[in-house]
């Protein structure tokens, strides 16, 4: 029998080392924990999430995903509105992406032609039936999307709830003073809450990233808002539901964060960066580098961490209990009480 090693060689924390390539290449990891689902009590929470680029995504498109524990088939209508649908075909259970094909502003299943229109997912022709009567029941889940920021948005809502916070306009990324944007993209055996508390736990920047000191930031919470500010104010931080954030470090970088649930343990992290042109060309590719590294820090922890219901903290850590409070928000609640 093969002895374990009492830890893994390399991996000394206090603090962490910065390892970018555990971004891309998840071989790198360290998993010691043998629970791979069901490691926290919530379900994929409720909000806005990025499923792709604008750019990824050409008229007539389509493409198939898995986010929020489904399977998924994003499409561009022809006249460039971007669609996200479930997969399967009320009909027969066909995967829309396995030979489908866009119609105008409609997907058209590759089984027996059964036509859905893209917005609202009700079937809209039956090519081979001469009865006008089409049943409600023939409809795919639709979700709601919006292009902003040269993204492609879709809401979620566990119960089919409507939009309760808008995604914001970032001007940065239009603005001819600052440069393209830079995507960074990567997945992580985490959840959204938990990802989004990492920026409340202030002592952990000493501790896994060696900072000098823990910081201090003021915390303004305004329903699905909050906002933290920092560094004598050139640190801004707003965060948009569990998913969504915008950081701004003045005259350094803008970027955008988005925490899309693949599941309910596992997370695709998408950061967009821009840095002001007259730092030069490579200031944003530099910022993300920089940030991708510190991230790398936090990967070993999050991935090998358990979720206590009921942590024992410490009276300068209630920024913790205030967060846990806040996300509650973003859940549906009977479902929470299903998995209680």
């Amino acid at each position: 029998m093969t002895v374990p090693e009492l830890a893994p060689r390399g991996l000394t924390g206090l603090p962490m080392p910065r390892d970018p390539a555990l971004l891309t290449d998840p071989t790198r990891r360290t998993r010691l924990t043998r629970r791979t689902e069901g490691r926290f009590p919530f379900p994929v929470p409720n909000g806005w999430f990025i499923v792709a680029t604008a750019a990824e995504l050409a008229p007539g498109d389509l493409r198939p995903l898995h986010y929020f524990g489904r399977d998924l088939v994003l499409f561009r209508q022809a006249d460039g509105t971007p669609r996200l649908v479930d997969a399967y075909c009320p009909h027969l259970g066909a995967h829309l992406a396995v030979g489908g094909r866009v119609d105008g502003d409609r997907i058209v299943c590759p089984f027996h032609g059964w036509a859905f229109d893209g917005e609202s997912g009700r079937c809209v022709d039956v090519p081979y039936d001469e009865s006008d009567f089409i049943p409600r029941r023939a409809a795919l889940r639709a979700y709601p999307t919006v292009e902003r920021n040269h993204l492609i948005w879709a809401w979620h809502h566990l119960e089919g709830g409507p939009p309760f916070y808008e995604v914001p306009e970032v001007p940065e990324f239009h603005d001819p003073g600052w440069s393209p944007i830079v995507v960074r993209d990567f997945e992580i055996a985490t959840c959204c809450q938990e990802m989004a508390e990492n920026n409340v736990d202030r002592a952990h920047f000493k501790y896994v990233h060696g900072t000098d000191a823990i910081p201090e930031e003021e915390f303004h919470v305004d329903g699905a808002y909050k906002r933290a500010v920092g560094n004598g104010g050139t640190f801004v931080r707003e965060g948009f539901g569990l998913g969504l954030g915008v950081l701004r470090v003045q005259g350094y970088t803008t970027f955008v964060s988005s925490t899309t649930p693949i599941d309910t343990d596992n997370v695709h992290v998408r950061w967009i960066f821009t840095s002001p042109q007259g730092l030069g060309p490579a200031a944003a590719e530099e910022a993300a580098e920089a940030f991708c590294g510190g991230i790398s820090q936090d990967i070993p922890i999050w991935e090998n961490k358990v979720y206590r219901d009921k942590p024992v903290l410490r009276p300068m850590e209630k920024d913790i209990s205030e967060h846990r409070r806040w996300s509650l928000q973003f859940y549906s609640l009977d479902s929470l009480d299903e998995e209680a």
